[in-house]
């Protein structure tokens, strides 16, 4: 699965994309799994600060957090809060 991060989110990871070998089962555990790896601490990455793609779909349009992932998926990570 490979993991893109847009904005701000590069920074956070210290990389434009991961290919993320740990199986996943969901969006939930995505997210948990990428908030014990990101270099800074003090940023969460969650779903109010965060629009999630599943191959180019929002997760909304899914089944949110509770949306499957698979091998071979494009999670895309968009920041929607950003400095003025």
């Amino acid at each position: 699965m490979k993991v893109v991060f847009v904005g701000y989110l590069k920074m956070l990871f210290g990389k434009e994309f991961l290919l993320l070998e740990e199986r996943v089962e969901d969006i939930r555990s995505l997210l948990e799994h990428l908030n014990r790896i990101k270099l800074d601490k003090s940023v969460s990455v969650d779903r109010r600060n965060t629009l999630i793609l599943v191959n180019g779909v929002e997760v909304s349009a899914l089944n949110g957090l509770d949306t499957k992932v698979n091998e071979g998926d494009i999670i895309t990570l968009v920041p929607v809060t950003h400095g003025g």
